[in-house]
């Protein structure tokens, strides 16, 4: 397993999600399932971070710890984001959307950056 090049394909399915998101604004209508969105385990990189492939030892890293818990944040930010539009609240949707949720993805962003960096000095 390359843990190294795994973060950049994480990093990869992250940036497609939150495009989807932003779609996912435009098309919101009342009643869209909101805890398929809240499910940080169910997108590609959830699946990814939750997946076997990470040992006990990577589990309680600090690096795994932060990545998971801005995770699922994003994840939460992103439903809030969804049930704005949807009820009919499209301005402050993306007003959320292109404020704190993208500075949100930024931080998870940084953080996989930093924790790829780590792991790559360490399989030196």
């Amino acid at each position: 397993m390359d843990r190294v090049a795994d973060i950049d394909k994480a990093i990869g399915a992250h940036t497609r999600w939150m495009s989807q998101l932003r779609e996912t604004v435009l098309e919101a209508h009342p009643g869209i399932e909101l805890e398929t969105i809240r499910a940080a385990d169910q997108c590609e990189f959830g699946k990814w971070l939750e997946g076997t492939s990470w040992s006990a030892e990577d589990r309680i890293s600090d690096d795994y710890q932060e990545v998971r818990r801005l995770h699922a944040e994003f994840h939460e930010l992103a439903a809030q984001v969804v049930e704005l539009a949807a009820s009919g609240k499209k301005n402050e949707a993306y007003g959320m959307f292109y404020g704190e949720y993208v500075t949100l993805s930024g931080r998870l962003a940084l953080t996989l950056r930093t924790w790829q960096d780590r792991l790559s000095r360490a399989a030196r």
